[in-house]
């Protein structure tokens, strides 16, 4: 495999194997959106050869507030259709992280309680979050279905589901945060499963990523790389691609 080399993902065809990941910038404004700032951040990215670009994390829920300045994704469409424009310009494919933060958020800035699928304090403040009631998880599956279908309106090649580190979806999956007794509990992949269902459905033809923490480095109740190769095996089917990082808050 060479890195220059054209990768095809799902009906695009990404000009490299260089992939500019998503993390936070800080350039957003109050109202939660992406702005100029961003556009010209992932501009000069893909001017300078990046195949694929996969912008901040966009909460797709309003019970996530995670930083100041977090993108909401309800917000984000015409931030995502700029930077697509700009990115476009250069051949870069543009890819549309989403987000949730979970327990591992702040309640600082919304001033509700954070949610996750089991009352695990927060690591770094203690904070307690709410145990997630079915109509919470159905509204943050909902909330994945809608934002994927807003970025690819937006023009954006596709999505990209958050699991890594900091993540709601890592949550569930995880024998550290996820200690329910219910069908959420029983089957760990249950959540994940129904946040790919949920984007496929509404990206179309668009890019669907995964991008996964294949080892929180907490062996004595979190995700392993042997746990990981079976999560990626039970949900590769869905996906166009996978991501896979390593460590989680547990182990910083």
């Amino acid at each position: 495999m060479q890195l220059l080399q054209p990768l095809p993902l799902a009906t695009a065809i990404a000009r490299n194997r260089v992939m500019f990941g998503p993390h936070v910038t800080n350039l957003g404004d109050d109202q939660r959106c992406f702005t100029p700032r961003h556009t010209a951040y992932y501009e000069r990215r893909a001017r300078g050869g990046c195949g694929i670009i996969v912008t901040e994390g966009a909460s797709v829920h309003d019970s996530d507030w995670p930083y100041e300045r977090a993108p909401l994704a309800a917000s984000c469409a015409a931030g995502w259709a700029a930077i697509v424009s700009a990115c476009h310009a250069h051949g870069s494919l543009v890819v549309a992280s989403l987000d949730h933060a979970g327990g591992q958020g702040s309640s600082a800035y919304s001033q509700r309680e954070l949610w996750a699928p089991s009352r695990v304090p927060e690591v770094n403040s203690r904070e307690v979050p709410k145990w997630m009631e079915a109509d919470d998880i159905a509204a943050v599956v909902a909330g994945f279905g809608t934002a994927a279908a807003l970025a690819v309106g937006a023009g954006c090649d596709g999505v990209e589901i958050n699991a890594g580190q900091h993540s709601l979806v890592r949550q569930f999956l995880s024998g550290l945060t996820n200690q329910r007794g219910d069908e959420w509990g029983h089957d760990r992949l249950l959540f994940a499963r129904q946040v790919i269902s949920a984007v496929r459905a509404t990206a179309g033809t668009g890019i669907v990523g995964l991008r996964l923490s294949c080892d929180e480095l907490a062996p004595w109740a979190g995700i392993t790389p042997q746990m990981a190769v079976d999560i990626a095996a039970a949900l590769g089917e869905d996906l166009d691609y996978l991501v896979v990082t390593r460590g989680s808050i547990f182990s910083a």
